[in-house]
């Protein structure tokens, strides 16, 4: 093989421009008396940290372009720049996350360092999908209370700045994750939260699917109690008992009181149905009257 030709010098030349790049951020934090040099220059620093971990990236070096993100971060933070921080911690994180499944949870915990440093700075709505691709990538773990805490942080965000105009995307995401995870007591909860929302924002025809979705999701326990209740909601939707949603809710209920199969089957097949949530949807394709003491 003939080494140190044009293509070899290409290839290795975004890794020695990396090492260039990090030697001088190090030499930056460096002090000095006789160069009278009696404080580290964070700032260069910072930048040459930020332009090494971009050459190393396009290196394919990526360990090493991961470290210095996060030495870009650190030094942003003692710079009090927090929004500069945070987006280094992101790409640190972005890149950790592509390295497969065990390198997952130390992306997330860049990811969590970085929503901290743009909350900090007021940048709400960045945090939150940020830390909606926590939650993302805590379910694909299996981490399913890392993935609760995840996604009821993000409504929290969107609370505190009221964004309600983001929360319902947010809302439709947690409750599919809670349906998905079989976490169906705190799907209910995530169902009454996206109703007051849409109440709020007198988007009543949404709410009458959330009400249904209740419907559907008690009679799959089964419970028909709690299913009957679902159909008097607590807090006042506009249009719901005279809605389609209302009366198939209903006549399903009755269905599994009278223990009548055909009657639930036949109301299940009402189009209706297919515009609820898809996880709930699909819990709704599955849901049989109880056969109790039917033979084996």
């Amino acid at each position: 093989r003939v080494r140190g030709g044009p293509r070899a010098r290409s290839e290795m030349a975004p890794a020695d421009d990396a090492k260039a790049h990090l030697a001088a951020a190090e030499k930056a934090l460096k002090t000095s008396w006789v160069g009278l040099k009696f404080s580290p220059d964070h700032l260069t620093a910072s930048m040459e940290f930020s332009q090494a971990a971009t050459k190393f990236r396009a290196a394919n070096l990526l360990e090493d372009a991961v470290q210095a993100w996060v030495r870009a971060a650190e030094t942003k933070e003692h710079l009090r720049d927090m929004f500069g921080a945070g987006r280094a911690y992101e790409s640190a994180g972005a890149i950790r996350d592509g390295q497969g499944s065990d390198s997952q949870k130390v992306a997330v915990e860049y990811w969590r360092k970085a929503t901290s440093c743009f909350r900090m700075v007021g940048k709400a709505e960045i945090a939150a999908k940020l830390i909606l691709k926590i939650a993302e990538a805590s379910e694909k773990r299996g981490d399913v209370e890392g993935a609760k805490a995840a996604y009821e942080e993000a409504i929290e965000v969107f609370q505190d700045d009221e964004k309600d105009y983001n929360l319902g995307d947010v809302y439709k995401q947690y409750i599919s994750f809670l349906v998905r995870a079989g976490r169906l007591e705190d799907a209910q909860k995530a169902l009454d939260g996206n109703v007051q929302l849409l109440v709020k924002q007198k988007h009543f025809t949404f709410a009458h699917k959330e009400l249904l979705s209740k419907v559907v999701l008690f009679l799959s326990v089964p419970d028909l109690v709690r299913a009957e209740q679902a159909l008097s909601p607590a807090v006042e939707v506009e249009g719901w008992y005279q809605s389609r949603e209302s009366q198939c809710g209903s006549e399903l209920v009755a269905a599994f009181q009278e223990n009548d199969a055909e009657a639930a089957e036949r109301v299940l097949k009402e189009q209706t149905f297919t515009f609820l949530n898809v996880e709930v949807a699909r819990v709704a394709k599955k849901l049989r009257v109880p056969t109790f003491g039917a033979p084996r």
